[in-house]
């Protein structure tokens, strides 16, 4: 009875730790995306502006 317990324990802690990477996962990958995405219209305002953006 013991073991059938501490199994049952053990699948429910993998369960909890696959579901926080997985959604750590996709918090880092909507960060990524949005970083871009802000990251575009900045760049994309600046030249429409007429900002030179050229380096040196």
């Amino acid at each position: 009875m013991y073991f059938a317990v501490k199994w049952q324990y053990d699948q429910g802690e993998k369960g909890t730790t696959r579901a926080l990477l997985q959604t750590g996962g996709k918090v880092i990958a909507l960060f990524t995306i949005a970083l871009a995405a802000v990251g575009l219209f900045a760049f994309s305002l600046s030249r429409m502006l007429g900002l030179d953006l050229n380096l040196p």
